[in-house]
C-alpha cells in the first residue's frame, strides 16, 4: 500500500471518531503513540514506509532534524489528514470536538528522530501509549516531564468538516 492509500485509511478512521476520545486502557493497542493520539485503527505493516513516523504523512520535514522541524512536521501532517492544529497552553479550555496533544522530540541525537505523543481524552484525562504496540496508561502531574525526550509543546486539534 502506498503513502496516499495509507493516508486515506487514516482519514477514514478519523472521520469515524468522536473527539475527544475516551480513555480505555483495555482497548486494542494502536501501532504506536502517534496512531494512538489520532485514534487511528489502521495498522501499517510496512516497516520501510511506516506512516506513523513524525513527518511521514506530509513529507514536509521528514525526518525532522530539530524541535522547530518536529513542530512543523506535526502541524503539516495534521493538515494533510484534515485536522486543524495549533500550538496552545495546558490551560486553554477545549471547545466542542477538540482535543489536545503533547509532542516530545529527541533533539539530543542528530540521527535518532524519536518522538512521543500524549493525548487528552474526554473528561480531561491524559493518556499515552508506550512504544510500538505498548501499553496504554493515564497520566497525572506535570506532563512536560513525562518523557525523556524534549518537550515541544501542547497542541489543540480539531477535525475539519
Amino acid at each position: 500500500m502506498n503513502r496516499e492509500e495509507k493516508i486515506i485509511q487514516i482519514r477514514k478512521c478519523i472521520e469515524a471518531n468522536h473527539y475527544p476520545l475516551e480513555f480505555d486502557p483495555c482497548s486494542r493497542r494502536a501501532d504506536n503513540c502517534y496512531a494512538y493520539m489520532l485514534g487511528a485503527s489502521f495498522h501499517d505493516t510496512d516497516s520501510k514506509g511506516f506512516i506513523y513516523n513524525l513527518g511521514a504523512i506530509s513529507r514536509i520535514k521528514y525526518p525532522p532534524f530539530s524541535l522547530s522541524d518536529a513542530e512543523e512536521a506535526f502541524i503539516s501532517d495534521m493538515d494533510v489528514l484534515g485536522i486543524d492544529c495549533k500550538k496552545c497552553s495546558y490551560e486553554r479550555p477545549l471547545l466542542p470536538n477538540e482535543w489536545k496533544a503533547v509532542l516530545f522530540y529527541d533533539d539530543q541525537f542528530s540521527d535518532s528522530f524519536d518522538f512521543h505523543f500524549i493525548r487528552q481524552n474526554i473528561g480531561g484525562i491524559w493518556s499515552h501509549q508506550e512504544g510500538i504496540w505498548g501499553g496504554v496508561h493515564s497520566l497525572k502531574g506535570n506532563l512536560q516531564n513525562v518523557s525523556e525526550l524534549t518537550f515541544v509543546g501542547f497542541f489543540v486539534l480539531k477535525v475539519r468538516k
